[in-house]
């Protein structure tokens, strides 16, 4: 029995060391070239106006596996409003509300000012009705999945809601679940199986098979991982932002929130929590001459070089947690600026030419701050191709508006004219020809993905 027993450990641990290999050479090439509309933007109505798809469906399950018992989905997204309500609220009394720190006399978070309340907080008085919200589309974000595979990327599902003066009010709900990496020892080579799904979906020509298999990924899971639908799953790295406008006054504004189980002797919650935007720091930080905007001025300056990349796939920026907001206003400069525009003193934009001369840069702080502008939410929704972020960094002309994935504007489709939601040509044309790079690279050689947008 021992040598048996010896042999079988071998050949286990020889398995083990040649699997990520034999992965490697399981590669299925598709049948047909990648498909922006079949692979990566799924707008199709006939595909996501399916009932497999509802906002209901999604908080339905987001709250049954939970596990936290009494919880309805008109609840959990009520609460998620009433953040934007002061106390007491008008739907959970116990979950936070946009008024619980208060700052020199004004409603804060992360130590900024913020708004409160807002329009959409009368969301949380009354739960939605089954007709109110409604489905744009599916989007796959591969190309975020970390170089080391701590998770296999992001997957999102894009809701809005009913307005009876759509020109005047929008309202956009972005699910955007982190999906973990069941493999965590194999690295990368552990999301592969993710890649291959989204590979396949562009040579099956049946919407309504496309239909089934989008459904398994997102509710069921893949064989050997959980469901894309799942609380952990939008929690920090992964959550909800929102796109809410009401024109004249907020106008535009962009939420993000983390879904966070929280347990203690008296049971277990489920709630949303507000959280900070990514790279949307405070505008008067550009001028202030608190101690806090001169750190922050010290920070913005190492993101210099990374802004100057003459790549605008790969230029970034990385602003600390910090200085950031809870919300963006692009037409705001007064009392929250969040554009930067207009905040910057002679002598910062000095110290920022000064930087730029020594990495042998040859564009402008103007370009700089415009190119800081677009690594935020106002930037990637609001600027198009006439802004000018300097060297060979251009963007497409866009949708005049801030939507990426439109109601108002129809596209054609396999179904026939008119028969997709329309999605942002910067999106169509320079942001998913980049992420399908991504993909194939992975699946051809294992290349780890890089920074895309």
């Amino acid at each position: 029995m021992q040598p048996k027993l010896a042999g079988t450990a071998a050949l286990a641990a020889l398995s083990a060391f040649v699997l990520p290999g034999a992965q490697f050479r399981a590669v299925r090439q598709p049948s047909k070239p990648l498909s922006v509309t079949r692979s990566f933007e799924i707008t199709d109505k006939a595909i996501v106006s399916d009932p497999s798809f509802t906002l209901d469906r999604v908080l339905t399950q987001l709250v049954q596996r939970s596990g936290v018992p009494s919880l309805t989905p008109q609840q959990l997204l009520r609460q998620m409003f009433d953040t934007q309500n002061p106390r007491p609220g008008l739907a959970d009394a116990s979950a936070p509300h946009c008024d619980d720190t208060i700052l020199n006399g004004q409603p804060s978070f992360n130590g900024l000012p913020r708004r409160c309340p807002t329009p959409e907080g009368a969301l949380a008085a009354t739960p939605y009705t089954s007709d109110e919200w409604f489905t744009l589309g599916i989007a796959n974000r591969f190309d975020l999945t970390p170089p080391d595979g701590s998770n296999c990327g992001q997957y999102r599902l894009v809701f809005a809601h009913r307005e009876a003066n759509p020109d005047a009010v929008q309202l956009h709900l972005i699910f955007e679940a982190v999906l973990p990496n069941p493999h965590p020892t194999l690295g990368l080579q552990g999301c592969r199986a993710v890649a291959q799904f989204w590979s396949d979906l562009s040579s099956v020509d049946s919407m309504e098979t496309r239909r089934q298999r989008l459904e398994k990924f997102f509710f069921l899971g893949l064989d050997g991982f959980v469901p894309v639908v799942d609380p952990a799953n939008l929690a920090f790295p992964g959550g909800v932002r929102t796109l809410q406008q009401t024109i004249p006054d907020p106008h535009n504004r962009f939420y993000q929130f983390r879904l966070v189980k929280q347990c203690d002797n008296g049971g277990c919650t489920l709630r949303f929590q507000p959280d900070v935007l990514e790279n949307q720091p405070y505008g008067l930080l550009f001028k202030d001459t608190s101690s806090q905007g001169q750190a922050f001025r010290a920070d913005f300056l190492k993101q210099v070089p990374g802004l100057a990349t003459d790549d605008l796939l790969l230029f970034q920026m990385h602003i600390p947690n910090q200085y950031l907001m809870v919300e963006s206003n692009p037409a705001d400069t007064s009392p929250l600026p969040f554009v930067y525009e207009g905040f910057e003193t002679p002598s910062f934009m000095n110290d920022i030419q000064g930087e730029l001369n020594r990495i042998g840069s040859k564009l402008t702080p103007v370009e700089i701050i415009n190119r800081a502008t677009e690594e935020g939410c106002v930037g990637c929704h609001g600027f198009s191709g006439g802004v000018d972020f300097g060297g060979n960094v251009k963007l497409a002309i866009g949708f005049l508006g801030l939507p990426m994935i439109s109601d108002k504007i129809m596209m054609d489709g396999e179904g026939g004219p008119g028969t997709r939601y329309g999605v942002d040509p910067i999106v169509e044309k320079q942001f998913i020809p980049h992420r399908m790079q991504i993909l194939q690279d992975f699946l051809r050689n294992g290349t780890a993905p890089v920074h895309s947008k």
